[in-house]
């Protein structure tokens, strides 16, 4: 029986702002209407599936925990479609930088919407090839975030499988060719800074991995067991106006805006003071 939901656009994330002065919202999705949704079409789905169905009691407003690849990708397609676009799971780049706002981060873990393609073949190749083709490519020189996958049952060692999807979408990471400390920068995105997050990544840069922020103060890209979760786990999201992918272009908006409001002042002062000299405007 398909499971028919009516959050809409309605629901309103119990999250920390990001900035005072702007909408965005990040938090952890809660057992409430919206969780008690994602759970449920979640479970329809891979009923059965050990370490990917989710049978745990949960309480109301407790949030939801055994984050794992297969789960977080999965509520990440359901909260996108049952709150059109404007709550997802963070990406790397967004938790690196709302990091200092992320709730109980000293003492959780949170998969994020990402993956991690390496150069090498190595842990979950299968899975690793099958991302490549997915996103066109046949190897890479340098590490790639690969974003927004679909995933769906499948009779194998894991018991799911990647598809592509619409919002799929993918990202160099450069920085991940060592452990370093990294920063979100505007017009760069994540660069190496050493007032930044360290990050953990495999030596040999191979196989295929998760992108996690673990409770250790790091966003952990070595990490390949794609099913392992315990109850520290969380699902971590951003509201935005609009949805996150616009995050972007309203923080845009709003410079432009306070440009133009700088322009008009100074306009006028020098009016003022063209007047005060000159007795005319």
């Amino acid at each position: 029986m398909k499971t028919e939901t009516n959050i809409g656009s309605n629901y309103q994330l119990k999250g920390n702002p990001v900035v005072e002065t702007s909408v965005p919202l990040v938090g952890n999705i809660i057992y409430d209407e919206l969780g008690e949704a994602v759970l449920a079409q979640h479970n329809e789905l891979f009923r059965g599936r050990n370490n990917i169905e989710d049978t745990t009691k949960y309480q109301s407003s407790q949030p939801l925990s055994f984050s794992n690849v297969p789960r977080i990708f999965s509520y990440n397609q359901i909260l996108s479609k049952e709150t059109n676009g404007r709550i997802q799971v963070l990406s790397p780049e967004q938790v690196i930088r709302y990091w200092n706002v992320l709730p109980e981060r000293t003492s959780t873990y949170a998969d994020t919407d990402s993956i991690v393609i390496f150069p090498k073949e190595g842990p979950n190749e299968d899975l690793r090839q099958l991302v490549l083709k997915l996103i066109g490519k046949q190897n890479t020189k340098v590490p790639l975030f690969v974003s927004n996958l679909g995933v769906k049952p499948a009779d194998n060692g894991y018991g799911f499988t990647f598809i592509g999807t619409d919002e799929m979408n993918v990202t160099e990471a450069p920085f991940a060719v060592k452990n370093q400390k990294i920063a979100y920068n505007p017009q760069k995105g994540l660069i190496p800074s050493e007032e930044g997050v360290s990050i953990y990544t495999p030596l040999d840069q191979s196989g295929l991995r998760r992108a996690y922020r673990n409770r250790d103060d790091v966003l952990n890209l070595s990490f390949d067991r794609l099913l392992y979760s315990y109850a520290d786990g969380r699902v971590q999201v951003v509201q935005g106006p609009q949805g996150p992918e616009n995050l972007e272009a309203l923080t845009a908006q709003l410079q432009q805006e306070r440009e133009r409001q700088q322009a008009e002042i100074a306009t006028r002062y020098q009016q003022a003071l063209k007047l005060l000299k000159t007795g005319k405007l």
